[in-house]
């Protein structure tokens, strides 16, 4: 029989009826099967979850079915045509399976009471009253849980993690007076279950308040948030945001990085304050100033700005330069370095004129 469009995950036989069976799927329904109708290849009962089914499981009056999916479980009256009797969403994350069990009394008329355990991805197992639809217990986990399930007599249970460990618990035999008179038990070998109404709220005072979500691992939906990178200024940088322009200038002077200086003064431009900065050079500083423009000032890349600074940096600063031989050395060879490179350009537009007419002709041809 094929009556799914998704993947069947689940399935379960009806405890009252050999005949009947329950499967669950991706494709968020849920289809009740009867072998003995004539044509058994449809199902009897079909009902929608609302999101993909991880299990399902008939209760002990076989009237009931309980599903699993998303972070909700659900419960089913197959007698009333599929009506949903209650939804339960307890968890924070996907439900992953589903059992039923006894509360763990020994006798009297709670021994045959039934409740369904629930575990889920949020490493919480939950157990439910479906009479009262409530959770009267639960248990956290340091990992997330796969599967749950119970001995045929409910006295022990067995949980599956998703890293590999497997817990086992056995219902002890002698139950504390404090267990008894509340009724309580240790049900199904939950051990020592709390009451979440009695759990004690982690506080900061706690040391285990600051280990929360440690070891969660991410799940399909979740999405990483990054931490935006703080940009790292460099010195000239912070200066030129105090508005201290000399100090930036002179700072990119000695950084050795051309391209930075070139930065700085187009920077220093575009606030009209370049040749205010060069008036404020101490003798050192012009120095420094003057070594660059030798130095640079002939580069394709950054001559259409320092070669008009240069003229203007002589005409400001010509009576200090006039007074320290160190400094009319350093205008001397920037002199130098420009005359030289008037030559080459000279030299070039002889070459250019010579190959012109050349490439004309062969133009013609």
């Amino acid at each position: 029989m094929q009556g799914h469009k998704d993947y069947v995950r689940c399935g379960d036989f009806s405890p009252v009826s050999s005949e009947m069976f329950a499967t669950g799927s991706y494709d968020h329904t849920v289809k009740l099967w009867d072998v003995r109708v004539t044509d058994s290849r449809r199902p009897v009962i079909e009902v929608n979850h609302g999101t993909p089914v991880e299990d399902v499981i008939f209760l002990p009056s076989g009237g009931l079915v309980a599903t699993a999916g998303g972070n909700s479980v659900k419960i089913w009256d197959l007698i009333g045509g599929g009506k949903m009797t209650c939804s339960m969403e307890s968890h924070n994350k996907t439900v992953t399976s589903l059992c039923i069990g006894k509360i763990g009394k020994d006798s009297g008329e709670e021994s045959q009471q039934y409740r369904i355990l629930s575990v889920a991805l949020d490493g919480y197992m939950k157990v439910f009253d479906y009479s009262k639809m409530k959770v009267t217990h639960s248990m956290r986990f340091p990992a997330p849980l796969m599967s749950v399930a119970f001995s045929p007599d409910s006295s022990a249970r067995v949980i599956g993690t998703s890293n590999g460990i497997i817990y086992a618990g056995r219902r002890k035999t002698k139950e504390s007076k404090e267990e008894e008179r509340k009724g309580l038990g240790d049900f199904a070998g939950l051990g020592a279950v709390e009451d979440d109404s009695r759990r004690r709220a982690l506080r900061p005072s706690y040391f285990r308040y600051f280990q929360r979500g440690q070891g969660e691992k991410p799940s399909e939906g979740d999405y990483l948030v990054t931490k935006q990178k703080v940009a790292k200024l460099a010195e000239h940088d912070k200066l030129l945001k105090k508005f201290r322009h000399k100090q930036a200038l002179v700072s990119a002077l000695g950084s050795n990085n051309p391209a930075n200086v070139v930065a700085v003064m187009e920077e220093l431009v575009a606030r009209k304050k370049l040749l205010k900065c060069v008036e404020n050079l101490d003798s050192g500083e012009l120095g420094a100033l003057l070594a660059f423009l030798h130095k640079h000032a002939t580069v394709p890349a950054y001559s259409a700005l320092l070669m008009g600074l240069a003229k203007k940096v002589v005409e400001l600063r010509a009576d200090d330069i006039r007074d320290s031989d160190e400094l009319k050395s350093l205008v001397r060879n920037l002199k130098r370095s420009v005359e030289e490179e008037i030559r080459i350009q000279q030299s070039l537009q002889v070459i250019q004129g010579i190959i012109s007419p050349l490439l004309r002709l062969a133009g013609r041809r």
